[in-house]
Formats: structure tokens, sequence, C-alpha cells
């Protein structure tokens, strides 16, 4: 299980989207005072969250769910089909929170533009952590792709 190179994909892509808990998505700076954007919430510099900003999609509990699903589809390297499919359904969830960062990151700069003045973000590591997830899913399910043609090329030699 451990020497086929998807599995290596798999588990360095779960292990990316669970590493999203610990970095900061956007750092947003606007009039001298410092936001936050992390998967779990958007927080003020001092660490406490603004209440009146709620986060539409809960980014964190569906990047926690994609990589327990990855590291479970390790476990399906007997069945590659179904892993094919378990990989492709992680990585079109993944795109779809992509998406949704985006859509949410401009929402929050507007949200912080409302009142006038320059709104300036730096991404941060959570931001492209999904975007290494997505990438490492899509080379899995092309290494489990070829393993499959290669199992079935030898099949029809038998």
């Amino acid at each position: 299980m451990w020497q086929r190179k998807q599995t290596i994909y798999l588990v360095v892509a779960a292990l990316m989207a669970l590493a999203t808990w610990s970095f900061p998505v956007v750092s947003y700076e606007h009039s001298g005072d410092h936001f936050l954007f992390r998967t779990t919430g958007f927080f003020n510099a001092a660490g406490t969250r603004v209440v009146d900003v709620d986060l539409k999609l809960p980014f964190s509990i569906v990047l926690s769910v994609i990589g327990v699903a990855l590291l479970g589809c390790t476990l399906l390297y007997k069945n590659r089909p179904r892993q094919i499919r378990f990989v492709r359904g992680t990585y079109i969830v993944t795109l779809a929170v992509i998406a949704f960062l985006f859509i949410t990151d401009n929402s929050l700069q507007s949200y912080l533009g409302r009142n006038g003045g320059l709104v300036s973000s730096t991404y941060g590591a959570g931001f492209y952590l999904p975007l290494g997830t997505l990438i490492l899913s899509f080379l899995a399910e092309r290494a489990i792709r070829a393993d499959e043609a290669l199992v079935r090329s030898t099949d029809r030699l038998r």
C-alpha cells in the first residue's frame, strides 16, 4: 500500500487539508487595524471574533471532512474504481471550497472597505493549502487510473 505513489499523494493532500486549521487564509489591514480570516472565522488583531461577520461556509469542517476522506481513500487500494470515485469527489468538493474562499475573501474586503479607505490583503498559507490539496488529489487520481490500466493490461496477457 505505501509503495504506491498515489498513496503518498493522498496522504500529503490529506495533511494539507487538515493543516489549514493552523494557518490564516488572508490577513487584512484597513486604517491601521489588522484582521485575520481563518477557516474557523474572521478575527481582529486581538484574536477575538468579529461578531457581525459570519462565514457562509464552515471551511474548517468541510476541509476536515476532505482530509479524513482522502485518508480513507488510501485504505481503498484494493477497489480502485471506488477509490477513483472517492478521490474525484474530494477534488470536486475542494474546488468548491476554493471558489467559496475567493467569494468570502471578496465579501470580507468589501465589508472592511464599506466606510472608505484602502484595504490591503496578504494571502497566507491557509489560502494555498487547498490548492495543493486539489493538485495532489488530481495527481493521485491519475496515478490510480494508471494503476488500473496496468492491472487490466496484465489481465489481458493472462
